[in-house]
């Protein structure tokens, strides 16, 4: 059996929390073989082990037994390479599949999943590890904070869940926690779980990575040379959808920069080539499909599909959804 690696990111969360709170955390880290040294380097990877017992035996010490849900207020996009891939997600859908398919690349044993039922969708955490059920509970309310910070992305950072299956018992008192209270929250669950609406799925991120690496610029819409790299490419792209295939050498061609110039550029930008292609095709598509008077196929074909089918299957990997699904749930 393999030994459960973290990045040592998270070890470094509650070590900030802690810190914050007056809470010196030397003797702690050191109890568990760790070193702030060794925390800091936060991409460097530690045993999972080490960061439950690090936790929990926090959490009990100084009686915190929500510490998990204040380490993990910290944005998604703080967390590495894994956060900005989740950043830079089409939409909400896309973001949590991102979330699910690389979350191991965090976490060795990482298992979460997104369903959906009759009524709502959910953004989902299976088994908790730990030792104990403190060291679980810690590493819950972790996930559980970015689950929902995550979904927030689509649905404006004022959303809160309406439905929550936690794993943990309700023994430390968690329901008497506002965001418990002022949902529908079950305790002693098989998985971790969050509902939201299915309408939310299509919607665009509301996420801006470069809000994070600086103060965002209020622009003027018509201002092009203000616009980065990727943006300007992409409305310069939108007058061409559909009449021209857009593959990397015809966009060369259409702004006189090499193929290999264009692919770095966009690579600095934190993009690549087909994903200025997706986002553009998908920004399109959304007032297309709330006109009744244009077909799906039509559709297709303005976006620069060869037939339907291959805009549907598109689609459905962009919002989790059919294009026809889409339009019945934003029918005005």
């Amino acid at each position: 059996m393999e030994i459960p690696l973290v990045r040592a990111r998270y070890a470094h969360s509650f070590a900030r929390t802690l810190d914050s709170l007056g809470v010196p955390t030397g003797r702690l880290l050191r109890a568990h073989r760790l070193s702030p040294e060794l925390v800091d380097r936060q991409d460097g990877l530690i045993a999972a082990h080490q960061l439950w017992s690090f936790a929990g035996d926090a959490a009990r010490r100084e009686g915190l037994s929500e510490l998990g849900m204040l380490a993990g207020r910290y944005p998604v996009v703080e967390h590495g390479d894994f956060g900005k891939m989740v950043y830079q997600a089409l939409t909400l859908y896309d973001a949590i599949r991102t979330f699910c398919d690389n979350a191991k690349a965090e976490y060795s044993r990482a298992d979460f999943f997104f369903s959906r039922d009759e009524y709502q969708a959910w953004f989902c955490r299976g088994p908790i590890d730990g030792d104990d059920a403190m060291q679980r509970q810690q590493v819950e309310l972790y996930v559980l904070i970015m689950m929902i910070d995550t979904i927030r992305l689509g649905t404006g950072g004022d959303w809160s869940p309406t439905t929550i299956n936690l794993q943990a018992d309700d023994r430390q008192g968690l329901a008497d926690i506002p965001l418990f209270r002022n949902a529908d929250t079950r305790f002693g669950c098989a998985a971790t779980a969050v509902g939201f609406p299915l309408e939310a799925l299509s919607n665009p991120l509301r996420g801006d990575i470069s809000a994070f690496a600086k103060k965002a610029v209020e622009r003027d819409e018509n201002a092009i040379l203000d616009f980065d790299f990727g943006n300007s490419l992409r409305r310069l792209l939108q007058n061409y959808l559909g009449s021209l295939p857009l593959t990397l050498d015809v966009t060369a061609e259409i702004t006189g920069i090499a193929p290999r110039t264009l692919q770095r550029r966009l690579s600095e930008s934190g993009m690549t080539y087909q994903q200025v292609i997706e986002q553009l095709r998908f920004e399109s598509a959304l007032p297309m499909l709330l006109d009744k008077g244009l077909n799906i196929t039509a559709i297709a074909f303005e976006l620069g599909y060869s037939d339907s089918a291959h805009f549907t299957r598109a689609f459905r990997r962009w919002a989790g959804m059919s294009p026809s699904e889409y339009r019945r749930r934003h029918a005005a």
